[in-house]
């Protein structure tokens, strides 16, 4: 493996095999060497990958639920798989030699719900996970899924679980409850967790956060927004503690960009909320009286201009511009289509005013709502998706999900990390290198506080889908620089 002075990269030739992603080598600190990762020593015969281990605790079924059939729609729970029985115990009288090298194991705990409602969001991190493993991993590395059951109670009795298991990592879990359920019990173990969830409210220093937060794709489509002309911002936000954290980094980012902060509107999910949302921050209704007035004074008037001016006046709805030149929608799927279609209802132009809105923007089918095209977004770089993406349909037969980039990275650097040379690097110092990591979802690292911080790309929304507008960044330091 070729070393660099920041972010190591993997020259030569891409494996044929797996996912096939030469950027799963760079996820290399700087300075540190790997030794036998990414070289395919994962294969069928030898997998370092044992069965879920799942706690003993079972939950008592409320009346009714005996026979576990799920409500409708629901996923049916999975069945609790046998706990793996770990590679050094021995059975009473029974002396058991271990096969050589065995001793070495770097065992690495993945907290995902694999039973529970749930059950189906761990089942597609974990197929990401086994996707890095068998690229990147070599045969002395181990990772060991345990079931959250995505409670609080089902995490931390995962984790401990985990801990005496001998793990020296710890993976998940997805969900901020969990989080709070397995961290007191790494912390006591000390251990280091990376977490998938983006509630920021259970970072820790060792509890690292490995989410997209909406504040970074606020302040990153905002910044791109002021550098390209924008002087006054709106945001609409749905309800609730994600609206508030939309609108509180919007606020930020305008203030650090240099911009106006001079309409903000709050919705809840009726489409009725939705329509009084739009009509208010457009200031519809005064717009609207400006008009007829207008047309009402010139109605009387014989002359050829006042004439000319009211046949201009037939063909608007409302007089004047909108108070902002760009709208922050902080919201996706059914309810962003929604809005936009009422902004248009509402006489707000989305070819004067630029929206602007987060990475779930680029889901499918965004770009055929008229009024949407144009808009800008932030997300990490999709450059590597194409190839995840073709890899995770050929093993699985299904599109993987918005979390399995996410999953593959964690388990690729831990592979990496936990093959250095002296021992597994798993140490706060090394996690938080200013450096960072490059994976398949981008530039991340994390900071000593649990939070990250990531590297986006500003894309513009097309008819046919979306592209790049503005690359991401590759080093942290021309973040900060």
């Amino acid at each position: 493996m070729k070393l660099f002075s920041g972010i190591a990269d993997l020259p030569g030739k891409i494996p044929t095999t797996g996912i096939a992603l030469a950027v799963a080598g760079t996820l290399a600190l700087a300075g540190c060497e790997n030794r036998g990762t990414g070289d395919g020593r994962n294969t069928a015969d030898n997998r370092p990958l044992t069965n879920a281990v799942v706690s003993s605790r079972v939950e008592t079924p409320l009346p009714g639920e005996a026979g576990a059939n799920p409500p409708p729609g629901a996923a049916a729970p999975a069945a609790p798989p046998t706990p793996a029985m770990s590679t050094d115990q021995a059975m009473p009288d029974i002396q058991l030699t271990p096969p050589p090298g065995i001793a070495n194991r770097t065992r690495v705990a993945l907290l995902i719900p694999l039973s529970g409602p749930r059950a189906n969001l761990g089942q597609a991190v974990l197929d990401a996970a086994k996707l890095a493993l068998f690229d990147v991993a070599d045969g002395d590395f181990e990772l060991r899924p345990y079931d959250t059951a995505a409670t609080v109670e089902g995490a931390a009795a995962a984790a401990q679980i985990a801990v005496s298991d001998g793990v020296k990592l710890v993976i998940g879990p997805i969900f901020s409850d969990a989080v709070r359920g397995a961290a007191p019990v790494i912390r006591d173990a000390g251990l280091n967790m990376l977490a998938f969830s983006n509630d920021r409210n259970v970072a820790e220093p060792g509890i690292y956060l490995s989410g997209l937060f909406p504040e970074s794709q606020i302040e990153r489509v905002i910044a791109y927004a002021a550098g390209r002309g924008v002087r006054r911002l709106g945001v609409l936000a749905p309800r609730g503690p994600f609206g508030q954290r939309a609108l509180d980094a919007a606020r930020r980012a305008a203030a650090g960009a240099g911009i106006d902060l001079v309409r903000t509107e709050i919705f809840g999910p009726s489409t009725d909320d939705i329509v009084r949302a739009a009509r208010t921050i457009g200031d519809y209704d005064v717009r609207r009286a400006a008009l007829l007035a207008e047309k009402a004074a010139l109605a009387g008037r014989e002359d050829e201009v006042s004439k000319r001016a009211l046949a201009r006046l037939d063909i608007l709805d409302t007089l004047g511009p909108v108070a902002f030149d760009a709208l922050l929608v902080a919201t996706s799927e059914g309810e962003l289509v929604n809005m936009a279609a009422q902004l248009g209802n509402f006489d707000i132009d989305t070819k004067r005013v630029r929206l602007l809105g987060l990475a779930s923007w680029a889901a499918d089918g965004t770009g055929r709502e008229p009024s949407l095209v144009g808009g800008w977004f932030a997300s990490p770089p999709t450059a590597n998706d194409t190839e995840f993406i073709r890899s995770y349909r050929a093993m699985y037969e299904t599109e993987p999900h918005p979390l399995a980039a996410n999953a593959y990275d964690l388990v690729a650097l831990a592979a990496i990390l936990g093959s250095q040379e002296g021992g597994a690097k798993f140490d706060d110092a090394t996690l938080t290198s200013e450096t960072g990591f490059a994976g398949i979802s981008g530039l991340f690292r994390f900071l000593p506080d649990g939070l990250s911080e990531r590297s986006l790309e500003v894309r513009e929304l097309t008819t046919s889908g979306n592209k790049i507008i503005d690359p991401a960044q590759k080093s942290f330091d021309s973040l900060t620089n």
